[in-house]
């Protein structure tokens, strides 16, 4: 399966801006890592708003 949701956790400061914008609900905060994840990436809408609010252009929606 191709990656749709590429999350760089080096980047990811968890500030939980994406998750709090993304509608489909499919991004998260890792409670271990304090990073982004994602649950689902099928259910992306593509619409790459996550990609654009993170503030260290740690997602990119391919």
């Amino acid at each position: 399966m191709n990656k749709i949701v590429i999350i760089d956790e080096s980047l990811c400061i968890g500030c939980a801006k994406c998750v709090e914008l993304c509608p489909k609900k499919i991004l998260y905060i890792d409670k271990a890592t304090q990073k982004c994840k994602v649950t689902d990436e099928t259910k992306c809408d593509k619409l790459k708003g996550c990609e654009r609010i993170c503030l260290v252009q740690a997602i990119k929606i391919v």
